[in-house]
């Protein structure tokens, strides 16, 4: 049995520090991560939207915006039903009018006074998102604040009757479709999601998931699309006069006074998806953000 000194011992180990020490270690620069970035998938469309209510607008501005937009991408027969529901759709290019950029700002930092607390507080309902979706994904924008009770409808003879929604909020649908040259199919639909919060059971890419919402009415009759580029923006506006759906998401102002009406802007700020030299060829994929 062979025996090892202290001494011996201590030699090895300190052999062994020495050639640890040898070593190459890899570090990165202060401030970068070795991790690589999230990244959006080839079929996403990365769309901004913001919300502006009109009851500090003047009617002459909301005149020139619709003067300057693009009403024409719309088929006539559904500019018509939209008409007839209280709302109006269009196209805008790259720049907005001014009075919509200050007005943004303005609204942004504008706070509501709570009555019942006599308090001001932030409103819950974002006045401005960024939206990424895929391909012919369904996602839903609230557009309006929660009420215990929501009338859609006028109480008349020649009109069917007035439709009531318990603890209900206006949406509105997006769905996109990118396409090979740069352009983007966007589509908007009104909704109105009421009652208690349900588990389901949804099936997708052949998985089923649980997932909590509530019931939904579509009002696909109201189904808005057009072919963007990118800086162009979806203008869809909701007025009060009416009576119809368009007043149930005109909504009410800060304080509960009834609103003259809302705007809707959707911005296509990024699509993925570039077919000019190859099917599967892409534009540079950027860092994701969670909403």
């Amino acid at each position: 049995m062979r025996v090892f000194n202290r001494g011996t011992v201590f030699l090895a180990l300190a052999a062994l520090v020495w050639l640890a020490g040898c070593s190459t270690w890899t570090t990165s620069p202060a401030g970068k991560s070795l991790l690589q970035p999230a990244r959006m998938s080839p079929d996403s469309v990365v769309v901004e939207f913001a919300m502006i209510d009109l009851n500090s607008v003047a009617g002459t501005r909301t005149a020139e915006l619709w003067r300057e937009a693009d009403e024409q991408q719309i088929p006539v027969e559904t500019r018509r039903t939209l008409a007839q529901h209280g709302f109006r759709c269009g196209v805008v290019g790259n720049q907005l009018p001014s009075w919509l950029t200050e007005e943004l700002v303005s609204q942004s930092k504008h706070l509501k006074l709570d009555e019942s607390d006599q308090t001001a507080v932030v409103s819950d309902l974002l006045m401005e998102r960024r939206i990424q979706s895929r391909a012919n994904q369904r996602r839903t924008v609230p557009v309006g604040l929660k009420c215990q009770e929501l009338i859609v409808g006028r109480d008349e003879p020649d009109s069917p009757p007035p439709r009531k929604f318990a603890d209900a909020q206006c949406h509105l649908s997006l769905t996109v479709a990118p396409k090979g040259d740069g352009q983007v199919a966007l589509e908007l639909v009104p909704e109105i999601q009421h009652g208690p919060m349900h588990q389901r059971w949804i099936g997708q890419d052949g998985l089923f998931r649980l997932e909590a919402s509530r019931n939904s009415v579509r009002f696909d009759e109201l189904q808005t699309a057009a072919t963007l580029l990118p800086g162009q923006t979806l203008i869809l506006s909701a007025l009060p006069e009416n009576g119809g759906l368009g007043q149930a998401f005109a909504g009410t102002s800060g304080g509960g006074r009834p609103s003259t009406g809302k705007i809707f802007l959707f911005r296509l700020a990024q699509t993925q998806f570039d077919d000019l030299f190859s099917p599967l060829q892409t534009r540079t994929p950027i860092a994701t953000q969670p909403l």
